[in-house]
């Protein structure tokens, strides 16, 4: 009884937030198109994570908000970045109305999928349908061959390296096939020079205010809400190169400044490498905390110096200049 009321007062949460989001462009708040904040940016891509899609209007039209927002950009995104949890349950149905709804808009030229544990529980929930559905649709909704549930890809000359789950957990399941690859393709990427952008959809254990704020519970799990077994290895892994961000979302929290008096970070520096997790665009947990909001994401803009993580909310078109984090880059 007391898990069905839950249930429904998170459910009447998410609808107000659905109404608020949509009426937004209506107000006198102020909107504005994509666009870069200075002319030196050398890349610039958008990030978005927890879109939950299924075949309803309520959350393809959510979605929609956002993908006219990217398409309408005034300066064209280099890229933009689904980073897990695409879908609600992962079967076909789901990818199906995912791919139906990403290809009614041209948002960029190199669209890049990334698998959450959502994405992982359809079908028999076998890695072997996991991957086979997962490798489909990624053709078919951004034109890209894959092979695997983990791969590379690039932003204008920035290496991206996508990980992913191979079992169906809510933690991440990493096998050591895929940790020795993940080592191959950082020390490669480490040579160009260039920020290094790493894809999770599962952040790192006890970060971004894990354990606490995935259930609520002081006595939580030191593993809970994070990748699981391989967190240790991988981070170990990235903290052996520089200007390395590592990009998550899952937790669906939301957007916190530095200055925030709350008890996680978006964005947590440490020395050669940055971790940023993204809020979940839809269906967000209004009881975890920082700017909750269906529709908020991030634009990464790459510049010589530094990485500036400008804030946005796509379903409204409009930036969120509060939560802008600069990172400088290590020489």
């Amino acid at each position: 009884m007391l898990s069905a009321c839950v249930a429904f007062i998170r459910g009447v949460m998410v609808a107000v937030m659905t109404v608020a989001t949509v009426i937004t462009p209506f107000s006198k708040k102020t909107q504005a198109k994509i666009t870069r904040s200075d002319e030196k940016c050398k890349a610039a891509f958008a990030a978005i994570s927890d879109t939950h899609l299924k075949d309803n209007f309520i959350r393809t039209g959510m979605l929609e908000f956002g993908l006219r927002d990217m398409s309408k950009a005034k300066d064209r995104l280099d890229a933009v970045v689904f980073n897990g949890d695409i879908t609600d349950r992962g079967d076909v149905e789901n990818w199906q109305a995912f791919t139906d709804t990403l290809l009614k808009y041209d948002i960029s030229d190199n669209n890049i999928m990334v698998l959450g544990n959502h994405d992982t529980w359809g079908g028999d929930r076998t890695p072997e349908y996991t991957k086979k559905t997962f490798i489909e649709f990624s053709k078919k909704a951004t034109g890209r061959d894959i092979k695997n549930v983990y791969f590379t890809a690039d932003i204008k000359g920035c290496p991206v390296i996508v990980l992913g789950s191979e079992g169906d957990h809510t933690y991440a399941t990493i096998s050591k096939k895929q940790i020795d690859w993940f080592a191959k393709e950082m020390k490669k990427a480490s040579k160009t020079g260039l920020p290094i952008f790493v894809f999770c959809h599962q952040s790192f254990n006890g970060t971004h205010g894990l354990p606490y704020n995935w259930e609520l519970k002081k006595d939580d799990d030191p593993d809970t809400g994070g990748i699981g077994d391989a967190s240790d290895e991988i981070l170990g892994i990235v903290k052996k190169y520089k200007n390395v961000f590592f990009i998550s979302g899952h937790i669906h929290a939301g957007l916190t400044a530095e200055n925030s008096r709350t008890f996680y970070s978006s964005v947590e520096k440490y020395d050669g490498y940055t971790l940023v997790n993204v809020p979940c665009y839809e269906y967000p947990d209004v009881k975890r905390g920082g700017h909750i909001a269906n529709g908020t994401g991030y634009v990464f803009e790459v510049y010589d110096n530094e990485v500036l993580l400008r804030a946005r909310n796509f379903a409204t078109g409009t930036w969120l200049e509060k939560y802008d984090i600069s990172v400088q880059l290590c020489k």
